[in-house]
């Protein structure tokens, strides 16, 4: 009887090891055939220098661009803030799709990016310009499949404008004509003190200068715009994982 509790104990630990190892080859093989390589996004020198991270994990079933990473994109079509409004969709368009430099296909081309504008900011006095905030919801593969991204501009702001240049364009223009008035009164007041014209553009132009500018200054600043082709660079809040 205790003999055959002992054959029975060592039958169980033979098929406890035989199991085991099944499983291990089987674990070995799944590993083998799904292994994972370190791969690099390709992006623009100039992207590129500034990016946190260009790493891009790889099998044979999934792409995975890690978190931090930063894409290119351009606008699909004009835009204005101007005539856009709260809800309204956005379209980016990756035109050459998204590689690894290694040669990894990630977004195939004309695949898109979908974002939804979550607040406008008008202009507002004092050349302060208009503002738009994005939230970018999904890519769109050219076949219709939506994948769902979290990301952001990837800029010192983190909305939509236009720089203070742009601006001060608006404002150059309203110095200018004020200058033009100033300096048509500056030749009235010359005149009518018996001066030549030339002591009225003396007087005008500093006048039309001061007009001008005050009149730039107190204007409000300009409507966010973009054309078609524009460039937007965007980074990932989280990892995207797409399936090959």
């Amino acid at each position: 009887m205790l003999l055959s509790q002992e054959k029975g104990e060592y039958m169980k630990k033979i098929l406890s090891l035989i199991l085991c190892v099944m499983f291990l080859n089987t674990t070995s093989f799944v590993y083998a055939a799904d292994a994972v390589a370190t791969e690099h996004l390709k992006l623009p020198k100039k992207l590129a220098k500034k990016t946190p991270t260009n790493i891009v994990n790889t099998s044979d079933t999934l792409v995975c661009v890690l978190e931090y990473n930063t894409m290119q994109l351009t606008f699909a079509q004009d835009f204005t803030s101007k005539t856009a409004q709260i809800g309204d969709e956005v379209p980016f368009l990756l035109g050459k799709g998204a590689y690894t430099k290694e040669g990894t296909e990630i977004l195939p081309p004309g695949s898109r990016v979908i974002a939804k504008i979550s607040n406008i900011e008008k202009p507002k006095c004092f050349n302060r310009s208009g503002k738009v905030h994005l939230d970018f919801k999904y890519i769109e593969l050219p076949d219709g499949t939506q994948l769902p991204i979290e990301a952001k501009l990837f800029s010192k702001k983190d909305f939509l404008y236009r720089g203070k240049l742009n601006a001060i364009g608006k404002g150059l223009g309203s110095t200018l004509g004020g200058m033009a008035i100033g300096t048509a009164a500056g030749c009235g007041i010359g005149i009518a003190a018996s001066a030549v014209v030339v002591g009225g553009l003396a007087i005008g132009m500093p006048v039309g200068f001061a007009v001008g500018g005050l009149i730039g200054f107190i204007l409000p600043g300009v409507n966010y715009r973009a054309k078609a082709g524009d460039k937007v660079n965007i980074q990932l809040l989280e990892d995207l994982s797409i399936q090959k």
